[in-house]
């Protein structure tokens, strides 16, 4: 739950951020607003109303205000266009921090709980859980989902699994420094069983000395990580009856991140049995 609350925390951040710039764009251009001088060409018209012919003819001031209303209208019809794009945004900005928050409030009063579910929803929700950041970097995302049945799992765990998968997605093409890049999600059925959730992208990709570590507790890459979130994500996986496995090509050819998860769902009941496999997986 801690997991999931700060990828919340850490996405409204992002998404304030956004909020942030686009609050200043718009103050600062109402501060350069050519509107008053709107005011002032007004003020010299009502001036002369009672001789405005002879104004707008003969007057040098006079003969120069129609060009000048001119540019002054296309000058605020493009100001006008600039703000309605940032207020668009900013629109955009406060839909997503709402529905980060929705998220993260289904899924905290909801942990522990076993729901069977269609897994196209668990995989959305861990999208807008992190599409400003995908907006903001330009990652565009690619949807494969097959047609499966519905999973028995616990929503709260597929979530912070896939959360943190989708989230080292982005850092891994952030560190690549492409300007094309790539989110590819999966869905499809391995067996009659198991469903796979497969998350690949066209990032830094993965040294094979650290292929064998990457599940390892306190094991990260990131200047900043800690070395929780996928050995956490193993273990979450194998206490459901499935898998959690990686496969990359190496450095600069990106990676894949499969999840896979038995259709029929695991009781708490039967956790206790798979932590005792948890160290297979890990030394795969």
């Amino acid at each position: 739950m801690a997991e999931v609350a700060s990828t919340a925390l850490h996405n409204v951040g992002n998404v304030l951020n956004s909020v942030n710039v686009s609050a200043s764009v718009v103050a600062q251009r109402l501060r350069e607003s050519r509107v008053q001088n709107m005011g002032r060409a007004l003020a010299l018209l009502r001036e002369h109303r009672g001789d405005l012919a002879r104004f707008l003819t003969d007057d040098p001031k006079g003969r120069m205000l129609p060009a000048y209303l001119e540019t002054l209208s296309d000058h605020l019809i493009a100001e006008h266009k600039e703000v309605l794009r940032e207020v668009d945004v900013l629109t955009r900005s406060l839909d997503h921090m709402k529905e980060i928050v929705a998220v993260q409030q289904s899924y905290a009063l909801k942990c522990g709980v076993i729901e069977t579910l269609q897994p196209a929803e668990l995989v959305e929700d861990a999208l807008r859980m992190n599409w400003a950041a995908f907006e903001r970097h330009g990652v565009g995302i690619v949807r494969e989902f097959a047609q499966t049945p519905p999973i028995t799992v616990d929503k709260h765990k597929v979530l912070q699994i896939l959360i943190n998968l989708i989230r080292n997605a982005k850092y891994a093409l952030d560190e690549l420094g492409s300007s094309e890049k790539v989110l590819t999600l999966r869905i499809q059925s391995k067996s009659e069983q198991m469903l796979a959730i497969s998350i690949s992208d066209n990032g830094i990709g993965i040294a094979p000395e650290n292929l064998v570590r990457i599940f390892d507790h306190g094991f990260t890459t990131k200047r900043d990580g800690h070395g929780f979130g996928l050995h956490s994500g193993v273990v979450a996986a194998t206490g459901m009856g499935g898998k959690l496995t990686v496969q990359s090509g190496g450095l600069g050819k990106g990676a894949t991140f499969s999840l896979e998860l038995p259709y029929a769902g695991k009781t708490d009941g039967a956790n206790e049995h798979a932590r005792g496999n948890t160290d297979y997986f890990l030394r795969r």
